[in-house]
């Protein structure tokens, strides 16, 4: 029996404080086609992250803790659909990895794992996640991680 988890992220950003809050919904399954049963919730708060890149910081976040935790097969869902696109299309391609971003720094943390799978998943369905980032966003000290910093800078989403 193969164990799948799944990852729905969400973010929000602060602008009179300038942090971004991520909340991920880690949910485990064994079966297809499933997000199966909640067995994580976590919420983060980091500094100094460009506006509007919050969502690509949640699916880093996803892969790092993923990578952390020894997962082999990963479904990532989020309710960003430009980004799930160009997330896809890049994985199955294997393309965009020499990028210097967000985007290449998610290509290169994918090919970690045995399998991923970037997925939409729509707000309105996305309550969990969208709720605990907006709650670290306002209530927890932020991270400043440098790397990240200077990732989110760059400014070539659209390619």
């Amino acid at each position: 029996m193969t164990l799948k988890q799944t990852f729905i992220v969400d973010a929000s950003f602060n602008f009179s404080t300038m942090t971004t809050g991520i909340g991920i919904a880690i949910h485990e399954t064994d079966k297809p086609n499933r997000n199966g049963i909640l067995i994580d919730q976590i919420g983060e708060a980091y500094k100094s992250i460009s506006s509007g890149r919050g969502e690509m910081l949640a699916i880093y976040r996803a892969l790092e803790i993923g990578i952390d935790r020894g997962y082999k097969i990963i479904k990532v869902k989020t309710d960003y659909n430009y980004l799930k696109r160009l997330l896809k299309t890049n994985y199955e391609q294997q393309t965009g990895k020499d990028r210097d971003d967000l985007i290449g720094s998610i290509l290169r943390l994918s090919d970690l794992f045995e399998s991923v799978t970037f997925q939409y998943k729509p707000k309105r369905k996305n309550q969990m996640s969208h709720k605990l980032a907006r709650i670290v966003r306002d209530a927890c000290v932020p991270v400043i991680r440098k790397d990240l910093i200077e990732a989110s800078n760059i400014e070539n989403i659209k390619n």
